[in-house]
């Protein structure tokens, strides 16, 4: 998928909290002085928050580019052997290579660092004849970067967005984009754990079967068939689970 460059995600933090402020709005009790208030305590239990939990930043990368890098990787049938599995290739040069999966990805100055993340999260290794294999066909990342922060940010915006398109459809059998959830409120705490191996373990096949759905149908992009971004649109789905303390 395209990558996204932006030194500073504050145009996607915009995007996000006027989603919240206008869901806010939506509610008739809540009048622009209200609004203010509801800020202003919001930043001071954000900065006690973040102060407890002291997450750990990591360098600037693309977890965009470096998953698509790794998908098409792994489906890709040059860069596989008979069983459809990856064969080890080299670091750069002609295809097979690994800068040539950045030069598909229409990326090729992104290749030295993004091997180099890939090697630093233990998404790739190194045979012993200097060749490279992917370890999975996914990126996740366990540290926060840039990126990641506006992936989140805009992700709370496509949630609210969907919504309010959703409810918002005049026609009752009008195309809506898939909103759903799962939840109950007695879960017992020895079952979490569980919950969180089956949501991973389900979430992550959901996400493998969209991934390849999106990946095949990409319009194709050459110096002699140029298109227009208007005729492209950002499509996608996030699935994420959740657990939090009742309240008392």
């Amino acid at each position: 998928m395209t990558p996204k460059n932006s030194a500073f995600p504050s145009a996607d933090i915009q995007k996000m909290l006027t989603a919240v402020f206008t869901l806010c709005l939506l509610n008739g009790d809540i009048g622009f002085k209200e609004l203010d208030k509801v800020v202003l305590r919001s930043r001071t239990a954000a900065t006690k928050k973040l102060r407890a939990l002291r997450p750990e930043r990591a360098k600037s990368m693309d977890p965009v580019l470096l998953g698509s890098v790794l998908h098409r990787w792994n489906r890709s049938p040059k860069y596989l052997d008979n069983d459809a599995r990856p064969v080890p290739i080299r670091a750069s040069g002609r295809a097979p290579s690994v800068e040539a999966l950045f030069r598909a990805e229409k990326n090729p100055a992104g290749f030295i660092d993004g091997l180099k993340q890939l090697r630093n999260a233990g998404l790739v290794w190194r045979t012993k004849s200097g060749h490279y294999l992917p370890r999975n066909d996914t990126f996740l990342m366990h540290t926060l970067t840039p990126e990641m922060v506006a992936n989140l940010a805009l992700s709370m915006n496509r949630l609210i967005s969907t919504l309010l398109q959703n409810t918002s459809a005049k026609r009752r059998l009008a195309s809506r984009l898939v909103e759903r959830s799962a939840l109950v409120t007695d879960l017992p705490k020895r079952r979490l754990e569980e919950f969180k191996t089956f949501s991973r373990e389900h979430g992550a096949a959901l996400i493998s079967t969209m991934n390849d759905w999106l990946e095949n149908r990409r319009e194709v992009r050459s110096s002699r068939n140029k298109i227009a971004r208007k005729a492209t649109v950002s499509a996608g789905i996030h699935v994420f689970a959740f657990s939090e303390a009742n309240s008392k």
